[in-house]
């Protein structure tokens, strides 16, 4: 409307022009003092709607952009988190494989993947079993210690009576002394050093290892620390409770013996000597 009418004011002043010369040169003055301020505002709101558009663009833009970064940055931290995780377990492995020929053993290494109750324990249940050279009565260690025994497997799968189950028991000597005990769980984090008199001295702190006398576990195996000693009411024995070495509830990788090295090796020469001594009652 506003253009319409200033259309027709326009032809107006030009039909008046070509007879009033001076008078329309005054009108068209007038008339620019008018409009230009109308032009000069039709400007500057399209100026703001342009800049208003081209901010939208650009805001628009930056936000598709922080989207790419963070998911992006998400992707790069479920990898940096994996790695760590892959690292931490390759040191993990790295501690098994090095207790092997420390302690001359032989045996395959497993991960845990699930636990049972057993009583005041559990039992772990790791992914290696029959088919990887698993049996029943096998014994399972850790690098800080010893964690229990093989109690059933499957073909690939095996269960791990814990050491602190009340139904284990391993055979032990105590560290400084020499005495023999049986180790017997209580649950939890703790056994009983069990059948040691009350004239051997033991003390908090004292270390209890295995006695390689059980047949299942090799000698010298830590099993745990000394963290009460009383007598035994009634009997000539003392009452030992201990701490073992591992920690059980966080424990993520095994290694399960298959065999003794040195036990190998010994089966390996009585073998060659087997067969020398054939071959020589041969020759005669």
């Amino acid at each position: 409307m506003l253009s319409f009418s200033l259309l027709c004011c326009a032809l107006l002043l030009t039909a008046y022009s070509s007879r009033h010369p001076s008078l329309a040169r005054s009108g068209v003055v007038a008339l620019s003092e008018v409009v230009a301020p109308v032009f000069r505002g039709i400007d500057l709101v399209g100026d703001a709607v342009r800049g208003a558009w081209d901010h939208y663009l650009y805001l628009s833009g930056v936000s598709a952009d922080n989207e790419a970064l963070l998911k992006r940055i998400d992707e790069l931290e479920g990898a940096r988190g994996a790695f760590v995780e892959q690292q931490r377990e390759n040191a993990r492995l790295r501690a098994l494989l090095d207790l092997r020929p420390v302690a001359q053993l032989k045996g395959v290494t497993g991960s845990v993947v699930g636990n049972e109750p057993s009583g005041w324990g559990k039992v772990l249940v790791v992914d290696r079993g029959s088919a990887q050279g698993v049996r029943v009565g096998m014994a399972v260690v850790h690098p800080t210690g010893i964690v229990g025994q093989v109690i059933a497997a499957s073909s690939n799968f095996s269960q791990v009576l814990l050491l602190t189950d009340h139904s284990s028991g391993v055979d032990a000597l105590l560290q400084e002394s020499r005495a023999r005990g049986v180790v017997e769980g209580l649950g939890a984090s703790y056994c009983e050093l069990k059948y040691v008199p009350k004239e051997v001295v033991v003390r908090t702190g004292d270390s209890v290892v295995t006695s390689g006398m059980d047949g299942v576990f090799p000698k010298g195996l830590i099993i745990g620390t000394v963290t009460k000693v009383a007598p035994e009411t009634g009997t000539l024995l003392q009452k030992i409770e201990l701490k073992v070495s591992v920690d059980l509830e966080r424990v993520e990788e095994v290694l399960i013996l298959t065999g003794d090295e040195r036990a190998t090796e010994r089966e390996a020469e009585v073998e060659n000597l087997a067969e020398t001594g054939a071959a020589l009652r041969r020759r005669k």
